[in-house]
């Protein structure tokens, strides 16, 4: 894709107002403005901190939500004591030491740092430093009031403090970062204040620093707003808290107040489409979201302001696309798009991939009824002062543009199919996940890592890694940066004959005249089809290969089949290729697998197949399936997927 065509569909996709803010924000930056608005000795309060009494907002300490911490004391206390001895799971993955390190070159103004510093993702920096792990001392110290707990969070404080003196350094280079860091702080301080190692010269450092953050947000508005997504939101929600704290003594509070309001309430509305579909078009990011939701909910009713009617609206259909899709078993959801292991309020005894606090929390909040029995998952809820006595409701009749989904007793099949409206993630229309039994059988691989050395820099993005079609080595849109889609593919959802089954199609590969339309059935209990036809307009030599991200469990292949079986549950995959007129079978060029990047069976080899990544930073092996085949006329591909629990025997 040449300069001129980038340009055009920047324009036509992500709309000429957003592109003039990201230029005047990259002007802003050359010029200087950006330094001279963010100096590196801060920004001094309009107003004297010493002695104020803080404005924060109080958490809920209800007996229900201490009684719930109790009844959970082992696990709570067996991770605060992790985090007292200096670890922490970052992106609720691995183990990793609690740290806040400097690089070994001199700190500068946060502007002139990229996406990586002395070779390490500027991400594992920013982790530590959002303190989502001080939620594990607050809950441990209110179960049992050691100060210990407390103390090992002001001295990390302290710690972070200097090793990032303010508008210095990576850990200020994100707007973001400062506001969930304020968001952080706001709701935990109150937990904390009454402890004797809670001193008034830690309360006025704290209360400098949150000062310090805010005023480093309104400077680069422009930039979250040119890109329309969780970063404006955060921003703008990191305004109303530090605006809540110092707005009944600051004029210019009471600005940040009113601005973040604006700017939240309105990138809601931007945001959210009608039927739930979040515009970044990712799982954990629509989580993310609804956590900011929740918080300015909360903060809604401490300010006594009113939530306008068309953001409840936008709300409440976002928490029924979460709620409708998600596993009842597990809490888990399809991992559909980015996912960079953001986790705002980590309350609660659920894993990174349990989603039930959270639909559980915005059910209450947005729908006025939780979606779930009591459990374990309540701990959300009972943080944010929401009501648990109301009996479980049953949700209404939902459906969603970018998703849909049929099930049949154990069995769920999921397809996408989205019409872009704001920034595509993954190049991934008509993925298809499947769960059976709490299993995700046929899944998505995730992201893995943004930032890491090539090839894995945001790879897993790419068509080739998803449950769909890849015609002629190509993805389905066009990649003009890390993040950048351009040339969209949209889907379109059809009528199926039995009103039972998912129809959709998408026209991603128009420029080589392909369309590819895909439907999806359960044909028996146990017997999952799906059918991928694959149309032209003109007769031309092409290849298609199909594509199944599988568990990674023992297996057996031949040419166009594979048994997967893990001593309890058995899948069988079988494909068969179809001239869509003579209806005459085509054999693959070539079929295989690859495990964790290396081949098994087949000449195809890619290093970023055959893995998953269930949260940031973390990737385990997993089994790519895939067939090739050459066509120069319309054809059809033809899964079917049996599953089966009886104990796997091998055949003689």
């Amino acid at each position: 894709m040449n300069s001129l065509q980038k340009l055009f569909y920047s324009c036509k996709e992500i709309g000429i107002p957003r592109l003039a803010e990201f230029a005047i924000y990259q002007a802003q930056k050359k010029s200087g403005r950006i330094n001279k608005l963010t100096p590196l000795n801060g920004v001094t309060p309009d107003f004297d901190l010493q002695g104020f009494q803080p404005n924060f907002f109080l958490p809920d300490l209800s007996p229900m939500l201490l009684d719930h911490l109790r009844e959970h004391r082992s696990s709570i206390m067996v991770k605060a004591k992790e985090v007292v001895n200096g670890d922490y799971h970052p992106f609720g993955g691995d183990k990793q030491p609690l740290e806040f390190s400097r690089p070994a070159a001199p700190y500068v103004h946060w502007s002139l740092y990229g996406d990586t510093l002395d070779g390490i993702d500027i991400k594992r920096i920013w982790e530590p430093a959002r303190f989502s792990w001080a939620f594990d001392l607050a809950s441990a110290y209110l179960i049992k009031p050691d100060t210990h707990f407390v103390d090992f969070f002001w001295r990390q404080f302290e710690s972070f403090s200097e090793a990032n003196p303010v508008n210095c350094g990576p850990n200020w280079a994100s707007a973001q970062e400062c506001a969930v860091r304020i968001l952080t702080w706001s709701m935990l301080y109150p937990i904390l204040q009454n402890s004797p190692t809670t001193t008034e010269e830690r309360k006025r450092r704290l209360l400098s620093a949150i000062w310090q953050h805010a005023a480093r947000i309104p400077p680069t508005l422009t930039y979250a707003r040119s890109q329309n997504n969780n970063h404006l939101l955060s921003e703008a929600l990191g305004l109303v808290a530090a605006g809540a704290l110092f707005s009944n003594r600051s004029q210019k509070a009471a600005g940040w107040l009113d601005l973040g309001w604006r700017e939240f309430c309105g990138g809601i509305l931007r945001q959210i489409e009608p039927d739930g579909t979040y515009a970044q078009h990712s799982v954990n990011y629509h989580r993310f979201m609804l956590h900011l939701a929740l918080m300015y909910s909360a903060y809604a009713q401490f300010l006594k302001r009113e939530i306008p009617d068309p953001v409840k609206q936008r709300l409440a259909a976002a928490t029924l696309w979460v709620t409708t899709q998600m596993d009842t078993q597990t809490g888990r959801l399809p991992n559909l798009g980015h996912n960079d292991g953001a986790l705002l309020l980590p309350l609660g005894c659920t894993g990174f991939r349990d989603y039930r606090s959270t639909a559980q929390a915005a059910s209450r909040a947005f729908l006025g009824e939780p979606c779930l029995p009591p459990g374990e998952w309540d701990a959300l809820s009972l943080w944010l002062g929401l009501p648990c006595e109301s009996p479980m409701g049953k949700n209404p009749s939902f459906s969603s543009e970018a998703v849909h989904q049929i099930s049949n007793h154990n069995y769920r099949a999921i397809l996408r199919g989205v019409r872009f409206h704001g920034r595509p993630a993954h190049a991934d229309q008509l993925h298809l996940d499947v769960w059976w039994d709490g299993i995700n059988i046929a899944q998505d691989a995730g992201t893995y890592s943004y930032n890491d050395a090539p090839p894995w820099q945001n790879a897993l993005c790419t068509t080739r890694v998803h449950n769909t079609l890849v015609i002629n080595d190509t993805d389905q849109m066009q990649q003009a940066g890390k993040f950048l889609w351009l040339d969209h593919a949209q889907a379109e959802w059809l009528p199926s004959e039995d009103g039972a089954s998912l129809r959709a199609r998408h026209n991603g590969y128009r420029r080589l005249g392909i369309l590819h339309t895909r439907s999806v059935d359960f044909v028996s209990d146990d017997h999952l089809r799906v059918i991928d036809l694959v149309s032209q307009k003109k007769p031309l030599e092409s290849r298609v290969r199909i594509h199944w991200l599988l568990p990674d469990w023992e297996w057996e292949m031949d040419q166009q089949s594979l048994h997967l079986h893990n001593g309890k549950h058995t899948l069988k995959i079988l494909l068969n290729a179809l001239a869509t007129d003579s209806k005459k079978q085509i054999v693959p060029q070539d079929s295989g697998l690859i495990r964790a990047g290396k081949s098994l069976r087949g000449n195809y080899q890619n290093e970023i197949m055959g893995w998953v990544s269930d949260t940031y930073g973390v990737k385990n092996p997993a089994i790519s399936f895939f067939a090739q085949y050459q066509f120069s006329s319309d054809m059809q591909i033809i899964t079917d997927m049996v599953f089966s629990t009886t104990p796997h025997k091998r055949e003689n």
